[in-house]
């Protein structure tokens, strides 16, 4: 078939099959995770910003012009983008329709140089780039097409010679990236790009559309949400405070952690704060006045706080708490996942919570939007994850507020980060110390093995346990407590003094405080605090400070 014109119909048809290529394969680029743990999210990002930017599309005002239609999905791929994938993936199509601007149809050439300006805009919005990853297969797949498309004007002929060297290209991935090879994988953004592309031959060879059109762009489905429950709490009261301390705090860790959980206690010279779950925010607050004066007091009903949650429910994927107010200068946008550590991040002061982390990327629009409900004109974002910065990042040109984001990469720094917050400091304050406090603290993380593999000289059977030290392996068994107690082997430091277990969905109180009292007669320089997290995926979160 020979195609050498096209208007803006054909590229919502070609959309559409791209669409449809990853509908079918998105699950499958996940699994082309590195490391083999159950949260390889590449392809369900791709799929869900391809979504926002194909229904973006559908809606353009002019149908039959390329520039329409393209802009159109580019604003939707911005929108939609989750994780650092899909916002390359958004990246790639802004170029492209950066260059088809006020082009009604186009030809071989002007769609190769389309390609090729979706790969200089996304190179400009990666700090680093790697050799090896999804920008390397769109570059040699870029560079073929414009040197073939003065000499090829049909436009199949040109995308089918473009998907062969990106195939080729992504082939050759493990060469370039060392840890793709010792995971026996080649590039998960690579093979969704060429999905894309094959997508597109698809659609330009005059296949008709397959229309796959969500009626969300909402990537979590209703089992991945948490549903209100009856309320009823063993430790109803979050009691939060300031000690200024007169003689240090040695023995107040043991005192308070009588009294109930989630106890956190941060130093920063004379000041000390306090937040614990407890039954009598009495008995906290005389324990308390022992160590110092007090200041900034603050109890919380979380019975009643939960119920208004409840109540106020909608289908969006956001946990609200307040408005920004409360005489902050800011307002503090935070993304986590799991009822306890949402209830904490809530309490620490997370003025909004979006439901997300490991496989539940929240997308540029959802994080917007949450922004937007703040009534501050400053919002503080801390992604909690090393795969929602780009997206966070993306709002300072969205946003009419002040954007700050504090690069959070894990639960354990988002949490260090609040902590650290002393009521009444401006804004500047704030950020540095939150920015320091993330500096200080080490991310454990055990998990099990989706599949087979062999990385880092570990040799990894599907189905064993995982411990990570800051995304690094360092332990493998076969239970859960061996292998939190070697992760933690190899994180603790002499200087180490606090660890904090965070234990998930699938892990019992029970079983959690025999471990915890394992580790404290194993660690015996370390103080240890319990909490329930409720994080699927992820037996145990832990920080280490």
């Amino acid at each position: 078939m020979t195609t050498e014109i096209l208007n803006g119909n054909d590229i919502r048809r070609m959309l559409d099959n791209a669409l449809a290529g990853l509908a079918e394969r998105y699950k499958e680029i996940d699994a082309l995770n590195v490391f083999p743990v159950p949260d390889g999210d590449t392809g369900t990002n791709m799929y869900f910003t391809f979504i926002s930017a194909v229904e973006e599309a559908a809606r353009a005002g002019d149908a039959s012009s390329v520039s329409s239609v393209v802009e159109a999905a580019a604003r939707g791929a911005l929108m939609g983008a989750r994780g650092n994938s899909g916002v390359i993936l958004s990246q790639l199509l802004r170029g492209f329709a950066q260059q088809l601007k006020n082009s009604d149809k186009i030809d071989s050439i002007a769609f190769a140089q389309a390609l090729e300006e979706g790969v200089k805009v996304s190179y400009k919005a990666i700090m680093k780039p790697v050799e090896g990853t999804i920008l390397t297969v769109a570059r040699e797949a870029a560079k073929i097409a414009l040197e073939i498309s003065n000499h090829t004007p049909n436009i199949v002929e040109l995308l089918q010679i473009t998907c062969d060297v990106a195939e080729e290209t992504l082939q050759k991935t493990p060469k370039m990236l060392p840890a793709l090879a010792e995971a026996g994988v080649v590039d998960a953004g690579g093979v969704g790009w060429l999905v894309i592309l094959k997508g597109l031959l698809i659609g330009v060879s005059g296949e008709p559309a397959k229309k796959i059109y969500s009626t969300t762009t909402d990537a979590f489905t209703d089992a991945d949400r948490e549903k209100p429950e009856d309320i009823d709490l063993q430790y109803p009261y979050c009691t939060e405070l300031l000690v200024n301390t007169t003689g240090g705090i040695l023995g107040l860790r043991n005192s308070l952690e009588q009294l109930g959980d989630s106890l956190m206690i941060a130093e920063s010279g004379s000041l000390t704060r306090v937040h614990v779950h407890s039954a009598h925010p009495g008995e906290v607050i005389e324990i308390c006045l022992h160590y110092g004066t007090l200041k900034d007091v603050k109890v919380t009903n979380m019975s009643d706080q939960a119920a208004e949650v409840a109540n106020s429910a909608t289908e969006d994927s956001m946990v609200r708490q307040g408005s920004g107010k409360d005489g902050k200068p800011f307002g503090i946008l935070a993304v986590a996942v799991g009822e306890g550590i949402t209830n904490v991040m809530k309490s620490l002061g997370a003025d909004i919570i979006i439901t997300g982390g490991q496989t539940m990327n929240p997308s540029t629009q959802e994080m917007l939007s949450a922004a937007e409900q703040l009534t501050t004109d400053t919002v503080i974002i801390l992604p909690n994850n090393r795969n929602i910065i780009m997206s966070a990042n993306q709002l300072a040109d969205l946003s009419d507020k002040k954007i700050v984001v504090i690069p959070t990469k894990s639960i354990p720094q988002g949490l260090s980060a609040l902590l650290a917050i002393i009521p009444g400091s401006d804004l500047e304050k704030t950020v540095t110390l939150m920015a320091e406090a993330c500096n200080r603290v080490k991310t454990g993380e055990v998990t099990y093995a989706v599949r087979s593999t062999k990385i880092n000289d570990w040799s990894i059977e599907k189905g064993e346990i995982i411990g990570l030290c800051d995304d690094e392996i360092t332990a493998v068994g076969n239970e859960v407590s061996e292998v939190v107690t070697e992760l933690l082997k190899t994180m603790v430091l002499p200087d180490s003094e606090v660890c904090s277990l965070y234990f998930g969905d699938k892990v019992n109180s029970e079983d959690a405080h025999e471990l915890l009292n394992q580790l404290s007669g194993h660690f015996l320089d370390l103080e240890f605090e319990l909490i329930s997290g409720g994080q699927p995926l992820y037996y145990y979160i832990i920080s280490l400070e």
